[in-house]
């Protein structure tokens, strides 16, 4: 009855919008109401036409919002405390509505998405609430969860509306604004940076540095870390370091303590996305040197990290860190530095025998750039090199590697160990 008074009579929409947003609190309202196209077309149109901080706009907000919403992710503690609520209190018979899972709520979000929703919510925002806004971030927060949209999303305006909604809402607001980073960070995980602030658009990618940036540190309000906005926080973050120096900076800048608090992280997937985060951001010189090639203290504590990294079990953290080294390498102090740490040239030489072909090509590139630096840093790379059996395993990584490029610096590598030549058979 609601849905179709507000079809065919407008100008009694917002008695029927109240109705709505009370009764879509139910999973089979939502699908119900998901599923009527002329509903999610009149919704839209009235939240378009509806004035800046009204009731009309909240309601038909809210609905937009229980029609979105995914179920909340939960801790194994509080999945456990769920479970025997269940069972005090109908003998565990208590199921989740099968109406509420991940794939229903997908397709109630594709639905919503697909009657153009997204103008209407950028709209909406440049004038709304602070509840308003918060209702806005949580929808298309939402939307994010699924990759094909993304794009979209950017292309219509969501990633200028989430950096704004971030730097409205106040410090206090924490939710809302954590909702609002994810879901940037989620949009720029898989969308080119160069695409979503290139040309004329009027908003620069450092915007998006610290909301990013404050998803990386710990959240201090949360008994039980979620560490998922940490890892999409620090993928999007690599995305942009791609980019050029200027941004490589601004990161460094804002977030290197989190984001090296986060290579000693208990999780190998936060791992691996901070060290691949670390191989984009040294590829700025500038911070290069001044975070490893000082050769200070700090700086070779911090690569003996990275060195142990390029040890670790799983094949992407020994590649990201692999890569690093390579970039490092071609400064005097990280040469030597490396050459003296404690099985420093057994572990660069590991990558050049793994039999992973990413990981050698890393690994001859590590060894050629310490074989063939100048004055004392070379010449202790070289020795330090021919004593953990470095002929041997060059060697072995020619005959057995079958890219050109492997190949190629392998023996670039063999001739910077030994300038007078040496015979491979």
């Amino acid at each position: 009855m609601f849905t179709r008074v507000l079809i065919s009579n407008p100008e009694l929409s917002q008695s029927s919008i109240e109705g709505l947003a009370y009764a879509s609190i139910r999973p089979k309202v939502r699908e119900s109401l998901s599923k009527d196209k002329e509903f999610l077309k009149c919704l839209v149109k009235t939240l378009e036409g509806a004035p800046a901080k009204s009731p009309l706009a909240y309601g038909a907000l809210s609905i937009l919002v229980n029609l979105t919403a995914y179920q909340p992710v939960l801790s194994e503690e509080e999945k456990k405390m769920q479970q025997l609520k269940a069972y005090a209190n109908a003998a565990g018979k208590i199921q989740p509505d099968p109406l509420s899972d991940h794939d229903h709520v997908t397709e109630r979000c594709k639905r919503v998405f697909e009657v153009g929703v997204i103008p209407a919510l950028v709209a909406h925002s440049k004038a709304g609430s602070k509840n308003s806004l918060s209702l806005i971030v949580s929808i298309i927060y939402s939307i994010s969860m699924t990759p094909s949209l993304r794009g979209q999303l950017a292309q219509q305006g969501a990633v200028r509306l989430l950096i704004a909604a971030w730097l409205a809402l106040p410090e206090a607001e924490r939710k809302p604004r954590r909702t609002a980073a994810q879901g940037l960070a989620r949009i720029l995980i898989t969308t080119n940076p160069t695409l979503v602030f290139g040309g004329t658009r009027l908003i620069s990618q450092s915007n998006a540095i610290r909301p990013l940036a404050s998803l990386v540190a710990s959240d201090h309000d949360s008994d039980t870390r979620d560490l998922l906005p940490t890892f999409e926080a620090l993928m999007a973050l690599t995305n942009l370091a791609s980019t050029d120096d200027d941004t490589r900076h601004s990161i460094v800048r804002v977030a290197w303590n989190d984001i090296e608090e986060q290579l000693m992280s208990s999780n190998p997937r936060i791992t691996t996305a901070a060290v691949e985060l670390i191989c984009n951001l040294v590829q700025s010189a500038t911070d290069a040197v001044a975070l490893y090639g000082s050769g200070k203290a700090q700086a070779d504590n911090r690569l003996s990290i990275l060195v142990a990294l390029a040890d670790a079990e799983d094949t992407p953290t020994r590649s990201a860190a692999g890569g690093a080294l390579a970039s490092l390498t071609n400064q005097e102090a990280v040469v030597r530095a490396i050459a003296k740490r404690n099985r420093g040239p057994e572990i660069v030489l590991g990558l050049c025998g793994d039999v992973n072909e990413d990981l050698r090509h890393r690994g001859v590139f590590i060894v050629y750039n310490m074989a063939s630096a100048e004055g004392s840093a070379g010449e202790l790379a070289r020795q330090k090199l021919l004593a953990a059996d470095g002929k041997a395993v060059l060697i072995k990584c020619l005959r057995d590697s079958r890219r050109a490029e492997v190949v190629e610096i392998a023996a670039q590598a063999l001739k910077a160990l030994f300038p007078g030549g040496i015979q491979v058979d």
